[in-house]
């Protein structure tokens, strides 16, 4: 193992280091607001994008490198749209499934129309089923609640109107309940998941069976998977991925990412690019909120004339990034822009 020399670095003389590299100054921006640019970026952030243009620098501006920062943070505010909106989808599905499944349950059976089946350990493929971390504690009972606001959150309605024990003795009194945590107003099955955190529901849908109804294998097929040999965990987690690195602002556009095993028009659609690349992690998020259709995206090469041209054209007009720029992405050409863009699109592939 190496060892590890700490070089102590401040901005002015990074930047006089990446000219000395052989980077071209910016034709739009003046040293002081490059100076204060890269104050507000850090240079440890910086230095991934302008590892992207290495070995060809001479041939860059630091516009362009800028420019691939600001894109990547437009694009990491697209993802955490995307992302929510596919977890709102796979709550929304897991509550629709489960519910359907007890409700057509006999009426002589002991789930029927049960919201706490979920408590039951029974009721899980796992040996030792458990919940805890924060989609428990949202339900840990609160010794005060503040009256005075005018919208009160579902969890304090439901603090305030149910207790636990109450539920416990009319649903799981004859149940081998999971471990439960003491002072914790465990809520029917759609209150939890609603608040629940992507790990959660992740969990909830791997491992949760009702008898011999499957619920991952039954979620799975909503989402257009329904051969059971394919790994809907993996979706799953490379969906947990990509909002984690957009949450934390890491690199996005030309990083490798896990892959899943493509099925339907996705993988039509995705045979000519690679399967860790964020082309074909933005076709993924097209699948799973169920927006990849065949008659409006026949080819890869009409869906990145159509959006990824879109996304193009939004990033250059977005206000926050103009202002947060310096106006960068509207002083710049349109030749120039144009060249970035394709920059990026080869990144992505």
């Amino acid at each position: 193992m190496g060892h590890y020399t700490f070089k102590n670095k401040n901005v002015k003389r990074y930047i006089e280091n990446l000219y000395a590299d052989g980077l071209q100054k910016s034709r739009y921006l003046d040293d002081s607001t490059v100076v204060e640019l890269l104050e507000r970026i850090g240079i440890f952030k910086f230095k991934g994008y302008v590892y992207a243009f290495r070995p060809d620098i001479s041939r860059h501006t630091l516009d362009d490198v800028v420019l691939l920062f600001f894109f990547d943070k437009y694009l990491s505010r697209l993802l955490m749209d995307m992302t929510s909106g596919v977890e709102t989808r796979l709550k929304s599905v897991l509550i629709e499934t489960c519910y359907q499944h007890i409700s057509k349950l006999p009426r002589s059976h002991p789930l029927k129309n049960n919201p706490f089946f979920y408590l039951i350990s029974a009721n899980y493929k796992n040996s030792h089923p458990k919940l805890y971390g924060p989609s428990v504690d949202n339900w840990k009972n609160k010794s005060s609640v503040t009256h005075t606001e005018e919208y009160i959150h579902y969890g304090l309605y439901y603090h305030a109107k149910y207790d636990f024990p109450s539920n416990k003795r009319s649903y799981l009194s004859s149940s081998h309940t999971l471990h439960l945590q003491n002072g914790v107003n465990y809520p029917p099955f759609h209150y939890f998941v609603e608040s629940a955190t992507l790990g959660t529901i992740k969990y909830l849908i791997k491992h949760l069976k009702i008898d011999s109804f499957d619920v991952m294998e039954h979620v799975a097929k909503k989402f257009g998977i329904f051969n059971p040999k394919v790994d809907f965990v993996s979706y799953l987690e490379r969906l947990n991925e990509v909002r984690n690195r957009a949450a934390h602002r890491e690199r996005l556009f030309n990083r490798s990412y896990r892959s899943v095993t493509r099925v339907g028009h996705y993988k039509r659609i995705s045979q000519t690019i690679r399967d860790h690349g964020f082309m074909d992690v933005y076709l993924f998020l097209f699948f799973m909120l169920g927006k990849l259709d065949f008659h409006r995206y026949p080819t890869i090469e009409l869906f990145k004339k159509e959006e990824i041209k879109r996304l193009c054209r939004s990033f250059k007009k977005d206000y926050y990034i103009r202002t947060d720029s310096f106006y960068l992405t509207k002083r710049m050409s349109r030749k120039e822009f144009e060249r970035i863009c394709q920059f990026i699109l080869k990144g992505m592939e």
